[in-house]
């Protein structure tokens, strides 16, 4: 696996302390609210899971999954598919999103629109990457522990047709194992 990595761009330990200083945060911004995180999956479990450890207060938490890169693409599909939505009340809740990446803004839009729709106090959202270059959507993140260039990333829950995730930091994989039809 380590073969196939072509640059890392984000260390593990650069991520450790990242995700630290980002719960200390969340710890103060959120202290004696009712905090609900629903982390988006695949991608975001990694990130998730280190990050929630952190917290020191109770949290509830959910998951949302969404379908947006079919296969061995990096490219995201036209439409991001919701597979499977959340399942506890959010109402009168503080909802913090948590993902892996905010790259094109269109499944997280979505994300929110389908939220809002729950009445919750408010809405956040929380990333371990901002990539701007692609931006199709007028997102923000609330929280991020690291801007990205224009770049395909694996590692740290990211992955190229649902590899890669386990690697404990951010890379980019060598030009010649993202030959994909679509690359060619």
């Amino acid at each position: 696996m380590k073969n196939d990595i072509g640059e890392i761009l984000i260390s593990e330990i650069e991520i450790k302390n990242s995700v630290s200083v980002l719960a200390q945060k969340l710890a103060v911004d959120y202290k004696n609210n009712n905090l609900t995180i629903i982390g988006v999956l695949n991608g975001s479990l990694v990130f998730l899971s280190d990050l929630i450890r952190q917290i020191p207060f109770p949290v509830k938490i959910d998951t949302i999954r969404a379908n947006t890169y079919a296969g061995a693409s990096t490219f995201p599909k036209a439409e991001t598919e919701i597979i499977h939505n959340i399942d506890i009340d959010v109402k009168n809740e503080h909802v913090l999103i948590v993902d892996d990446i905010l790259d094109t803004g269109k499944t997280l839009s979505k994300i929110i629109q389908m939220i809002t729709k729950h009445d919750p106090l408010s809405i956040k959202v929380c990333v371990l990457l901002n990539k701007t270059a692609r931006r199709e959507s007028e997102i923000v993140p609330d929280y991020c522990c690291f801007e990205i260039e224009d770049k395909f990333v694996v590692g740290y829950g990211l992955d190229f047709d649902n590899r890669y995730r386990n690697l404990p930091y951010v890379a980019v994989l060598k030009d010649d194992i993202m030959i994909t039809p679509e690359t060619l």
